[in-house]
């Protein structure tokens, strides 16, 4: 059969009342305390501009320094120790990779063979190439691809339109132990599954661990370049970091590896959050999991056109707000010293980011033109040079962290773009309010990220397998040092 017909079965349940993107429980902090906070901010800014504005930026600045601190650390701590490889053998257990496609027919060819790459016991291996009933050209095109260990299912149509929706529908035909995830356009590891399954069998407390994701199209254009910066940051320096902490963080949207009774027990994934995997790191958390990092990176596509580029990053933003609104529901789940560490990695990862993304571009560019009008009038805004100097450091350790992460990923070429990394950061204020605009239009709305538009060939496979060398080159010399 090429097709799966699938039988839906009972909604699972969560063990904790955390409620979801859709029905979020009462959350400690009301909407109106928020409300309350910025009316205040804003009859202090009507009564004296001066001391408000100060303020807002030595708050802001401070802020950003704790924040870098944290980043200095990131910075000089090695990646954690590879736990190594599982043996190739036929008796490992089995494993389900889930692909969701959407209106992408034209990657059907190119992910099978990267897939097809995978080193694991091919009856042993369950890959669910997931459609969706309203499209009909890739649901064909996959159709006609299929061959062993591939199989398809088809998600009839529904609401929400999103990919825990599609991922939630698959997992109930899922006959592995251990889940994945890929999107369209990755090209992972072939070892990926095989270092999974060996971080699991040395950390047995560990309900998941994330792949690192670099791009294979940084060359593109300048948006590439940034790109592919900020993911060198997060995966090769922040992740790694808050791995050796123990602390929960944000897992990436594909190369998520996951033991399928926990995944199971905490509800699978809320299918009307926009960035499902964010979400479900602290889910896991709040049921007293642990997250981890194997080494194995996927190449993806950085997206190259500024349009696209928006679009998702307001998704993103959008996602974090839902996921911080969520489980501030229950911020200190599971309790005791776990429950503090997932609290304060929430406010660390989402609760800065959307922070800094909200006030960055205000602060840097609003006030710089603010200064300027107020000196013109006579009026020059004092700010200290402590204030300032803070904020330029917490910059430039920004920069810092990106270029540590292009030598960790193998990217030395992206170095010198670390230094433009301040004015990419501007752009991030339009998808941000883009996000806060559509919590109220389009709380469920999931813009989809156009793939195959990239001017590097994604089926240049000789490229791929230079960056696997230099990955692994690069993870040698970590352990090393370790």
């Amino acid at each position: 059969m090429r097709e799966s017909k699938v039988t839906p079965q009972p909604k699972l349940k969560s063990r904790e009342k955390l409620g979801f993107a859709d029905k979020p429980a009462t959350r400690p902090l009301s909407k109106s305390m928020i409300r309350l906070c910025i009316f205040g901010y804003l009859i202090w800014l009507c009564l004296d501009v001066r001391d408000a504005v100060t303020g807002l930026f030595a708050t802001m600045a401070w802020v950003s320094v704790v924040f870098a601190l944290f980043r200095v650390a990131a910075v000089i701590t090695p990646k954690p120790k590879s736990a190594g490889l599982a043996e190739l053998t036929s008796d490992l257990p089995h494993y389900s990779v889930l692909v969701p496609l959407f209106h992408e027919a034209q990657m059907v060819p190119h992910l099978m063979a990267s897939l097809a790459r995978l080193k694991y016991p091919i009856h042993k291996l369950d890959i669910v190439l997931i459609t969706e009933a309203v499209d009909p050209f890739t649901t064909t095109a996959v159709a006609k691809a299929l061959h062993p260990p591939f199989r398809q299912v088809v998600v009839p149509k529904g609401t929400p339109q999103t990919k825990p929706r599609a991922l939630n529908y698959a997992f109930q035909s899922c006959r592995g132990e251990y889940v994945t995830i890929y999107d369209a356009e990755d090209r992972p590891h072939p070892d990926q599954l095989l270092a999974a399954i060996g971080a699991f069998r040395v950390r047995p407390d560990w309900a998941a661990v994330q792949a690192p994701l670099d791009y294979f199209n940084d060359r593109d254009n300048w948006l590439t370049r940034q790109f592919a910066l900020e993911y060198a940051a997060l995966f090769h320096v922040w992740v790694p970091f808050l791995t050796r902490l123990g602390l929960p963080f944000p897992l990436g949207g594909t190369s998520n590896h996951m033991r399928r009774a926990p995944l199971d027990a905490a509800g699978g994934w809320d299918a009307h959050n926009v960035t499902e995997d964010a979400d479900l790191s602290f889910r896991l958390a709040a049921h007293g999991h642990k997250i981890g990092y194997i080494h194995p990176p996927t190449q993806e596509e950085a997206v190259s056109i500024l349009r696209d580029w928006r679009y998702q990053r307001a998704r993103w933003i959008k996602g974090y707000i839902q996921t911080w609104d969520v489980h501030m529901a229950c911020a200190f789940a599971p309790g005791g010293w776990a429950g503090l560490k997932r609290f304060f990695t929430l406010q660390l990862t989402l609760g800065l980011t959307l922070l800094c993304v909200l006030f960055y571009t205000p602060v840097v560019v609003g006030l710089a033109l603010l200064a300027a009008v107020m000196w013109w009038i006579g009026t020059p805004i004092e700010i200290g040079p402590i204030y300032g100097g803070t904020f330029f450091v917490s910059i430039t350790i920004g920069c810092l962290i990106g270029a540590v992460g292009a030598i960790r990923s193998g990217k030395d070429h992206l170095i010198a773009s670390s230094l433009f990394m301040p004015i990419y950061w501007t752009l991030l204020f339009e998808p941000t309010l883009r996000a806060f605009r559509e919590m109220r239009t389009k709380r469920f709305h999931w813009h989809k990220t156009r793939h195959g538009v990239s001017r590097t060939v994604p089926e240049d496979q000789t490229q791929i397998a230079q960056q696997e060398a230099i990955q692994t080159h690069h993870d040698t010399r970590s352990r090393s040092h370790d």
